[in-house]
């Protein structure tokens, strides 16, 4: 993040970082008495407890700052990487208590971390293990984790286990296999996107904290403008914010005015704040190119009206409509069907007239139409992007097609949060094991946008919703 405007605002630190800072902690939102209630878990309960945000929403910082709260009677593991398989896991844990030695069967590994815990009982100290982004864990790692909650004494557990994760964590769980990690959940919370109140207090808060002395610092309608752009999460929040804030120095202006949030969201390729379809160039030109097709296809079909025989006018309706692509089809306008007839042919002059990128969108969203439609939809893909719909999805699609067979690419138009966007997933995974193995070994250029595992149903039901 930024700290160039430090000095032109009289701040001390940057306000906006997206690393997890303990100094920063924001409250409000239920924030607040979620760390209380995580607090009083860790020190009196017993069993699993799941904690679910959305990307980018403070479920790290809230974690990190629980755990620094903790009294050291409390022996705490912290796994913030949990892609590993069922021993990896098992030495992960052994490692954080000091067992720099461990066996190489399971059996033999399970009993050294019982013993060890049953010492740390003995001690009259309480053994918490919290793993994040518990979502991308392989389900066979979820089912050792419940093997260790099964470690106790005639009264007491000796391990206590914390989950936090993305949305995903409830679909795995949801699944029957996962019922007996199910079962052992004693406790489940919920971290939701900030109101649009909460949102401008969260700014405010965290301009303070990094000493900002005076009034408002955004004006109210860049203030809005953010919280509709960031719906709501911490992340895109200090994201936009950042940006924002650097744009106004840049100016130097006093204040953030809406250009500075417009462009901080333009950066971050958000079209939510975008001018109406007639105010924005690339759109204007769009929409000029329509009109004129359509004007162009209204002539001549009228003039190929006068100028034909009766017997060609008499041509059933449907004849007029170019073939459909199907869902593998090369990225190309369907080609028009070759006709006698001049009422085809002037349909076929309306449409070679279209917007390219979505000529090139189009067979991969088909392809994701028929993935959906199955009866009995299962298994995973990865969700590699979220893009604006607009021109640059086609160059987007190629360059990830120079990555991965374009076969496994599928495309889906979505509308949340007051915008539209092209959600692109490459893959179809039978298993979240394999699904997570595909997505640990992507390429770079595939892991910019934060890539993440998702379940075929959840898209469908996000579709219909």
């Amino acid at each position: 993040m930024s700290s160039l405007y430090l000095d032109h605002f009289g701040l001390t630190k940057p306000p906006f970082q997206i690393t997890p800072d303990l100094g920063f902690f924001f409250s409000g939102g239920r924030r607040g008495d979620i760390l209380s209630a995580l607090l009083h878990v860790a020190q009196h309960e017993e069993g699993i407890m799941t904690l679910v945000a959305e990307v980018g929403s403070g479920k790290t910082l809230l974690a990190r700052l629980m755990i620094s709260r903790l009294p050291s009677t409390i022996c705490t593991i912290y796994l913030a990487n949990p892609s590993f398989s069922r021993d990896e896991i098992l030495g992960a844990i052994g490692r954080d208590l000091g067992l720099t030695d461990l066996p190489v069967s399971t059996e033999a590994r399970l009993a050294a971390l019982h013993n060890e815990l049953l010492r740390r009982h003995a001690a009259g100290q309480r053994v918490l293990l919290v793993i994040d982004e518990a979502h991308a864990m392989p389900p066979e790692s979820l089912e050792e984790v419940r093997l260790l909650s099964n470690l106790e004494t005639e009264q007491h557990k000796l391990l206590n286990i914390m989950l936090f994760g993305q949305p995903e964590l409830d679909e795995t769980l949801a699944d029957r296999r996962m019922r007996q990690v199910r079962d052992r959940v004693v406790h489940r919370f919920q971290l939701t996107a900030l109101p649009a109140d909460e949102a401008s207090a969260y700014v405010d808060h965290r301009l303070r904290a990094a000493g900002w002395v005076g009034g408002a610092l955004f004006a109210p309608a860049a203030m809005a403008l953010l919280i509709k752009a960031s719906g709501g999460r911490a992340r895109r929040i200090n994201l936009l914010a950042d940006k924002a804030l650097l744009g106004t120095y840049a100016t130097g202006k006093s204040s953030v005015q809406v250009e500075q949030v417009r462009s901080a969201i333009a950066e971050l390729h958000d079209d939510i704040s975008s001018p109406p379809l007639w105010q924005h160039p690339m759109r204007q030109r769009v929409v000029w190119g329509l009109a004129c097709a359509l004007i162009l296809g209204t002539a001549v079909f009228f003039w190929m009206r006068m100028e034909a025989p009766k017997s060609a006018i008499q041509v059933p309706a449907a004849t007029l409509i170019p073939p459909t692509p199907t869902p593998v089809a090369p990225a190309v306008s369907a080609a028009p069907r070759i006709s006698a007839d001049a009422s085809a042919r002037a349909a076929a002059v309306a449409s070679q007239v279209t917007a390219p990128w979505m000529a090139v969108l189009e067979p991969y969203v088909e392809r994701t139409k028929v993935q959906l439609q199955g009866a009995e939809l299962q298994g995973y893909t990865i969700q590699i992007a979220a893009l604006p719909r607009e021109s640059t999805v086609a160059t987007y699609l190629h360059s990830v097609g120079q990555n991965v067979d374009p076969a496994q690419i599928y495309a889906q138009l979505s509308h949340y949060n007051g915008k539209d966007f092209v959600a692109v997933f490459i893959g179809n995974y039978p298993s979240i094991v394999k699904a997570n193995a595909a997505l640990i070994g992507l390429p770079a250029a595939l892991k910019a946008n934060k890539p993440i595992v998702r379940t075929w149903i959840k898209i469908r039901q996000d579709q219909l919703s």
